[in-house]
């Protein structure tokens, strides 16, 4: 049997700009929900509000000390950049 190609995620979780947001990294977004309650509005859980795909964990690594390592305006514009209205992307990942 082959192994699957494995698949890193940088994901931001979070519910509306100017809220807190959760970065991170993970192999199956899917499994990955976060239950921090910093992220949380109003009791609401997080929303999936951005993720990247990488095949390398060395650079799924690094590309989450940069984008925890910027601003938060920079984060909110990076999240509004792939998905304006703050949707939950869980619908749009493939099994």
């Amino acid at each position: 049997m082959q192994a699957k190609d494995p698949h890193y995620f940088v994901y931001i979780y979070g519910n509306q700009h100017g809220d807190d947001v959760e970065i991170g990294i993970a192999d199956n977004l899917r499994q990955n929900r976060p239950f921090n309650t910093t992220t949380q509005t109003h009791g609401e859980q997080p929303k999936l509000v951005y993720y990247e795909h990488y095949k390398a964990q060395e650079e799924a690594l690094n590309r989450e000390r940069q984008i925890k390592g910027g601003s938060m305006d920079s984060t909110f514009s990076l999240i509004e950049s792939m998905n304006p209205n703050w949707l939950d992307l869980s619908d749009t990942l493939d099994d």
